[in-house]
């Protein structure tokens, strides 16, 4: 890009590629961590067992582990579609300067086509 490019051209790749990546990141965790957890805990365990464990227990453990990544993970996906919409806009906000900047060429050279085409 040259030195005459917006700010904003150069700016919204990072801020889309930014969210996208914390939307992932997010993704992964919640996969990665959350999955084998509520499986170790939904799946090896009947309603009265988990109803059942004491104080200290591994079961309260991975409750308290799908009760607490969940409410880290939301502001991370926030931040990440934050982002990512930020990127957007900035990619919007440059399309009238884009066209204004084109016009303004045309008018320019629309007396050299006109000449040329006679």
């Amino acid at each position: 890009m040259n030195e005459n490019t917006p700010y904003q051209l150069k700016l919204f790749p990072v801020l889309t590629i930014l969210g996208w990546i914390l939307i992932s990141l997010a993704l992964i965790i919640g996969l990665v961590i959350l999955t084998p957890t509520a499986a170790n805990y939904f799946g090896a365990n009947s309603k009265e067992v988990r109803d059942a464990a004491e104080a200290g227990s591994v079961l309260l453990s991975q409750l308290g582990v799908l009760a607490s990544i969940p409410l880290w993970l939301e502001p991370l996906i926030f931040l990440g579609v934050a982002f990512f919409i930020c990127g957007i806009a900035l990619e919007f906000s440059i399309i009238p300067s884009l066209v204004k900047q084109r016009g303004d060429v045309m008018s320019q050279a629309f007396p050299l086509i006109v000449k040329l085409g006679k």
